[in-house]
């Protein structure tokens, strides 16, 4: 097998939406951790006290969902986030099911960490511009119901 054409590469590094997303993804978690960085929360744990907090006691599996996350990379995330006394995983309706909520110190934790993250929206949203920044979040969501709806089979 011949090797691959270098502009076929270039190409490929250019456009590719999972890499250029992945990419933006990080850069944007990182500034959003850097603000966030007193509060002992990384980004995706205040967005799953976020969650937990609009949701009131969400299944795992619902909350993998709606992250778009396997499920036991989520539960390991929140297993560290019970240990810390952040949430309560407790059974849910059956055996299969485990529902997590807030703890009052995950409440008191979320509304310490709120101006933080104010305050990393207004950087990006001055940066970036808010309309800006509304028409991409749009953009995105579109972009993840065409994901999963894609079958790589054709």
């Amino acid at each position: 097998m011949s090797p691959p054409d270098p502009a076929d590469v270039g190409a490929c590094a250019q456009s590719c939406a999972a890499a250029n997303v992945r990419r933006a993804s990080r850069a944007v978690t990182r500034l959003y951790g850097q603000f966030m960085a007193t509060t002992g929360l990384e980004p995706t744990q205040y967005s799953l006290l976020v969650a937990c907090s609009l949701t009131g006691g969400a299944t795992v599996s619902k909350l993998a969902e709606v992250f778009v996350m396997d499920r036991s990379a989520l539960a390991r995330n929140l297993a560290l986030m019970e240990k810390r006394g952040l949430v309560k995983i407790r059974p849910g309706e059956d055996r299969r099911t485990r529902k997590v909520s807030l703890t009052p110190f995950g409440e008191s934790t979320l509304a310490n960490a709120m101006p933080h993250w104010r305050a990393a929206q207004n950087a990006v949203e001055q940066q970036f511009g808010a309309e800006r920044l509304q028409k991409l979040l749009s953009e995105l969501r579109d972009l993840m119901k065409i994901a999963s709806r894609a079958d790589p089979s054709g």
